[in-house]
């Protein structure tokens, strides 16, 4: 009985540390996106059917502003790389002046086209040498997403045709603030594309999104520049 209790107890004791050392941190975040739709008519433009504005002509939406926000974790006991996944709830879009009439060209007032999503976000983060005041980090991954809500006011024929399941690349700059405490705190800038082109009759859409985020990391362990070999004092009777 004492030895399965010592060995059960060995197993949880190298478990608990094995995961306390893969397991680097966790944290919330807030941002601010800025999103645009892009639409590629492949007809050539004519002067007397209008086929190239339809079922959108060729523009570039202007900018939607809105927000996002979510949770984060990183993990792998490396100092410089880190694997970080996160769950977050994110507003993407565009604001339209939808042609009305072809020639000469008539337009409605703005609208805006919105899509609100539920992602699973997977990073590698590539962490460069601390300052003094901070850490730099890179980030690279895929974001996994899922369309909870749309409102679609503008071309709907080819804005609602898009996916509600989706994988979209995203690449970002982060800095991660140096505290004497566990909590801290961290900005990135985010940059996400699409990459699978949506395709309705002659009309390619797709999106692009910025994304400023600020937020706060809690670290249960120290950083590597807190573990240094430099030495203790132990007292007199060392």
């Amino acid at each position: 009985m004492l030895r399965k209790t010592i060995i059960s107890l060995t197993f949880t004791f190298i478990a608990f540390n094995t995961h306390a050392q893969f397991f680097r941190g966790i944290g919330i975040f807030a941002g601010g996106t800025m999103s645009s739709h892009k639409y590629v008519n492949s007809l050539a433009i004519d002067s007397f059917f209008f086929a190239h504005t339809s079922p959108a002509p060729s523009h570039r939406s202007a900018e939607r502003f809105s927000w996002s926000a979510g949770i984060v974790a990183e993990f792998l006991r490396y100092d410089h790389f880190r694997w970080q996944t996160e769950f977050e709830y994110c507003n993407k879009g565009a604001v339209e002046r939808p042609l009305i009439v072809p020639w000469p060209a008539e337009r409605g007032n703005r609208t805006v086209n919105k899509y609100s999503n539920l992602q699973w976000n997977n990073f590698a983060k590539i962490i460069f040498n601390e300052g003094y005041r901070g850490t730099p980090y890179l980030m690279m991954g895929a974001r996994l997403e899922y369309n909870l809500l749309r409102t679609i006011t503008a071309y709907s024929s080819v804005a609602g045709s898009v996916r509600k399941i989706t994988v979209t690349p995203d690449v970002a700059i982060g800095y991660e603030f140096v505290t004497y405490g566990k909590f801290k705190p961290f900005i990135e800038m985010h940059y996400n594309p699409d990459v699978l082109k949506l395709k309705v009759n002659n009309v390619t859409h797709t999106n692009r999104m910025f994304e400023l985020r600020i937020g706060i990391m809690y670290r249960p362990k120290k950083s590597s520049i807190d573990d240094c070999n430099a030495p203790r004092y132990h007292g007199p009777s060392y």
